[in-house]
Parts: C-alpha cells; structure tokens; sequence
C-alpha cells in the first residue's frame, strides 16, 4: 500500500473514530442582569457562541429566550446556598456539544438585542465532559447595564427637552417604591456641540414607570449631541443613549 493512501486512511478512521465516541452533552446558559433578574425574551433576547477556548471551534450558537424569572425568589428573598433560582420559563440557552474528552469551552454572550444602545458583551470559560449535562441555573453571566432610550423635543426660543425612558438589563421596571427605585438612580444629560461639553442637566423621575425629564435653555444655533445616562453609584450599573437634535431659531 502506498504511504499516501495509507495516511488517508488512517485520518478517516481517525475522524471515524472521534466522532463515534462523541457525546452529546448540554449545557444551559443565561443571562443575568447586575442588580435584577435574567435576560430574555422582552428585550431581545441575548446570542450565544460556544467554541473551544483553546482552538476557536465553533461547538453551537443559538438566542436566549424565555421570561425574567421570580421576582420574589431572585430580589425579594435571601438566597441560600445551592438555591436553584430558574425554572423552565425562565430565559436560556440549552447548548449541545458534541465532545470526546473534556474541553474547556467559551460561553460568549451579546445582548440584549432588541436595544442595540444597551449591548453588552460578557464570557466565560468552562470544562464540560462528555456525558455530564450542566443543567438547572446552568452557568450563568451576569451583564452590567441600564437600557436607555433617550429622545429631544426643541421649542421655540432655543428650549430644550430632554427625556429617557430606563430600565434595568433585563427589561425590569423602575418606578418609585418597587424592587427598583428611582431615587436609587442618577440620570443626567451632557450637552456636547462640534465634541465639546457645553452644558449638564439632571433629569428628574416624571413617571409613572421608567421616564426622566429635564429642561434647559440654549443660546447659540448649531447642532447639538445629548448624551444620556443613568448610574447607580451602589453597583456601578451605567447606562447610556445618544441623540442629536438642532437649534437654529435663535
């Protein structure tokens, strides 16, 4: 037998070999919003790639999708050592990997998609064997963020209206007395005209859920930048939105 034919039988039987041995496992990813509850189905979902750590290959992707989760079990309550938080409704991801031996792999999360302003980025490596599922919470990523959706309204006399409607990550509410309390929250608007910081506004909760306003005065014509944020000084959550607007009656 020639070596060349030899060889190519011998890396067929190979690939033969490894993927006869291969083991479907799964793994289930989510999402957690810092400060709130899990990242899914309202806000656009989250994509997830899995691959190989050390050799880049692509194992599965897909989207998290489902609800937030248990309000009272994942805020309300204190949460007890191997407490399972999620059921099946809550969002995630069921990863299957076709493996033969133990492999550390990279869990890469992107969302949430439906607010391409509030993407966030977030990984984590892992072994996972053949044969030995990570099921219940699975592995988890927490992603730190606000969702910020910031608009203008320009009215006669170079007056300006700033607003933005805010929640957390995952879509949940900010209204005052709840989980999450909008005295909590610093929301400010910095005024940027050809990239230089003309003005800052705070923007108080006008309610009922989730909205911020301020109001201010320009002098001078031109175009304009707001940029919009909310921070949490406790858990160092930012947010941020970028809108343009123009005054030129002045």
């Amino acid at each position: 037998m020639k070596l060349s034919k030899f060889l190519a039988l011998t890396s067929l039987g190979l690939m033969f070999s490894a993927s006869t041995f291969a083991t479907e496992t799964s793994v289930m990813v989510r999402a957690k919003a810092v400060d709130a509850k899990y990242i899914g189905t309202s806000v656009g979902g989250v994509k997830v790639v899995v691959e190989d750590a050390e050799t880049g290959e692509i194992l599965d992707t897909g989207w998290i999708n489902g609800d937030t989760g248990s309000t009272k079990a994942i805020i309300k309550q204190p949460i007890t050592r191997g407490q399972v938080l999620t059921d099946d409704k809550t969002a995630g991801f069921l990863a299957k990997v076709d493996i033969s031996s133990p492999r550390l792999l990279r869990f890469k999360l992107v969302g949430p998609y439906g607010y391409r302003q509030a993407l966030q980025e977030a990984t984590v490596t892992s072994w996972v064997i053949p044969g030995k599922d990570i099921l219940g919470d699975g592995i988890t990523l927490n992603m730190p963020g606000f969702i910020v959706d910031a608009w203008t309204r320009v009215l006669e006399g170079g007056k300006l209206e700033i607003y933005t409607k805010a929640s957390l990550l995952c879509g949940c509410p900010i209204y005052p007395d709840g989980p999450w309390d909008p005295k909590n929250y610093e929301a400010t608007a910095i005024l940027m005209q050809n990239e230089t910081k003309v003005g800052e506004i705070s923007l108080d909760f006008t309610g009922p859920v989730g909205l911020f306003s301020g109001k201010t005065t320009l002098k001078k014509n031109g175009h304009y930048k707001a940029i919009v944020y909310l921070f949490d000084k406790k858990t160092g959550n930012v947010g941020v939105d970028r809108t343009m607007f123009e005054i030129n009656d002045q």
